[in-house]
């Protein structure tokens, strides 16, 4: 059986009755600043146009500044997901917020062997040294692609952490959403394409869970809007204007993402996300 994480617990002699010089509280802060450990899971699945479908897995645990937001973190890895206002959509490079601040160090930790576990079935994620090119992010990336029946939608997982040097190891239990193929196009024909002849593309599906969120990258552009009216019948609904789809084609990707917390012992942060999509071309007449 695995057993989880103990956390650190930091003892300090008492200074009764010690007298010399106080250090200022900005000097204390100094002193005190430790790091936090953020881990994010990763499971992602894609169809395209029904010519095949790729999966993959991946899983990063950071250790930062524990002043450096978690999200900050994330984004320096590339493993960030920023989305626009709900209705609304925006430049994907526009989306990460302006912090003002130097990118933060990262420190991608050995954890031991990392597997998922669904549907009977485990994936072994690979360990991957990461070349420390600019001196910001080093360390451990763990990754594999995958069969689609290995890295199934709406299935139990379980997350295997075999534990090494800096972190205990720990199992995670989380629920895969299903993929989006209940997202409806308007336009859309029997073999995935889209013909997108008014000003607008009007979209439609059955919310799944209440934290899921559903979006749509647009291309070419690098355009991301984020979808979502409830309507009295139960049934989602979004439009997509016409304007933002290029003259020449392109492809709609349409992204349902599903997020649980990774609780574990010696994890300041930490989450599972599914990123579940199905890509579809569009034509514009």
């Amino acid at each position: 059986m695995r057993t989880n994480a103990l956390a650190l617990v930091a003892l300090a002699p008492a200074a009764l009755g010690c007298t010399g010089a106080v250090a200022s509280s900005a000097e204390q802060a100094d002193a005190e600043t430790t790091a936090s450990t953020t881990a994010v899971v990763i499971v992602e699945r894609t169809g395209d146009d029904g010519h095949g479908s790729r999966a993959e897995a991946s899983a990063r645990f950071l250790r930062v500044d524990a002043r450096v937001p978690a999200d900050d973190a994330l984004r320096a890895i590339g493993a960030g997901l920023d989305l626009p206002a709900r209705g609304t959509c925006a430049n994907i490079a526009e989306l990460a917020p302006a912090t003002g601040q130097a990118a933060p160090v990262v420190e991608l930790i050995d954890v031991g062997a990392v597997s998922l576990e669904a549907a009977g079935g485990e994936t072994r994620l690979v360990p991957r040294q990461l070349p420390d090119v600019t001196d910001l992010v080093s360390g451990i990336v763990y990754a594999r692609a995958a069969e689609l029946a290995l890295l199934p939608a709406d299935a139990r997982y379980i997350v295997h952490v075999g534990g090494g040097r800096d972190l205990d190891a720990f199992d995670a239990v989380a629920w895969a959403p299903g993929d989006p193929a209940d997202v409806r196009i308007s336009g859309e024909d029997v073999a995935g394409l889209v013909v997108a002849n008014g000003p607008v593309v009007d979209l439609a599906w059955t919310p799944g869970g209440s934290d899921d969120a559903v979006y749509v990258d647009v291309a070419p552009g690098r355009v991301r809007c984020l979808l979502g009216e409830a309507g009295r019948d139960g049934v989602e609904r979004a439009t997509i204007p016409a304007s933002m789809l290029a003259d020449a084609g392109g492809a709609l990707v349409v992204h349902r993402v599903h997020r649980e917390s990774l609780p574990a012992h010696g994890i300041d942060s930490g989450e599972i996300r599914f990123d579940f999509a199905r890509s579809s071309s569009y034509v514009r007449r």
